[in-house]
């Protein structure tokens, strides 16, 4: 009896030629109880921006200088906006605008302002939807530095026709002095708005009050440095403040609303 060859002896495969076609298993996208949004892929691209990072350091390494540099004049700056005699120090000093200290910090305080202005209107929805986050930012750069502009020679044309020229630049002064220290003090909240995992409301909102206060103190120096120090009446000092703050600011909101 012949024994067979294994080789050429072939074997029924059991999985080939079984009848019994594989069962297939359930996908994990069915069978579940949420509701299908989109039917089709979406593809989604997204480049990272680092044009923030790079705008805080430049702030940052401002601050740093300054601090390195003339610390007890930065210091005075911050007190003269909370003391009226300090402030008149620090006038009556060799302390100009146009000094080193006072450039930087105006800087500062401009790109401050302006990233607190674009997490705004980016939070609100108000203005600029069709531009990108870094148009919106260099958009309202230009605009407060125009403003500011605007604000010093108005400040100075006043003078001229009102003859009075210390009140205007101790007034203008005074403006400054303010916006240098709003930048100084917002600047942590800028920081955490852009990088804490926090909700944006813990940092925004304490930012839009601690301005409106700086704001409000603004004016009541005003009243002060112009009523007790100068005798001037207070109808002509609620007009001199309107024409140089109240009145440009609701103009200047009620345009960017309408043609933006």
């Amino acid at each position: 009896m012949s024994k067979q060859d294994s080789i050429l002896h072939t074997k029924t495969d059991s999985v080939l030629h079984s009848a019994q076609p594989l069962q297939s298993t359930n996908s994990i996208f069915s069978g579940h109880s949420l509701k299908t949004i989109h039917s089709t892929p979406i593809l989604k691209i997204s480049e990272p921006t680092y044009w923030q990072g790079i705008v805080l350091f430049v702030i940052f390494s401002i601050y740093v200088l300054i601090r390195v540099s003339e610390p007890r004049k930065i210091f005075k700056v911050f007190t003269s906006v909370f003391s009226l005699q300090e402030s008149k120090q620090l006038f009556r000093e060799e302390f100009k605008l146009t000094k080193r200290l006072s450039i930087l910090l105006g800087i500062g305080f401009v790109l401050v302002v302006a990233f607190l202005i674009q997490f705004t209107n980016r939070y609100f929805g108000l203005i600029l939807h069709d531009y990108s986050h870094l148009q919106q930012y260099l958009f309202f750069v230009m605009v407060i530095s125009l403003v500011y502009l605007v604000k010093f020679f108005a400040n100075y044309i006043l003078a001229f026709i009102s003859s009075n020229n210390d009140l205007s630049k101790e007034y203008l002064f005074n403006v400054f002095v303010f916006a240098q220290t709003i930048g100084i003090v917002i600047f942590p909240f800028i920081i955490c708005l852009q990088f804490t995992k926090y909700p944006a409301e813990w940092f925004l909102y304490p930012s839009l009050i601690i301005c409106a206060g700086f704001y409000g103190l603004r004016i009541f120096r005003g009243f002060i440095i112009s009523s007790a120090e100068q005798n001037i009446g207070f109808f002509y000092i609620f007009l001199y403040l309107c024409a140089l703050e109240i009145l440009p600011m609701l103009v200047l909101i009620k345009f960017l609303l309408v043609n933006f």
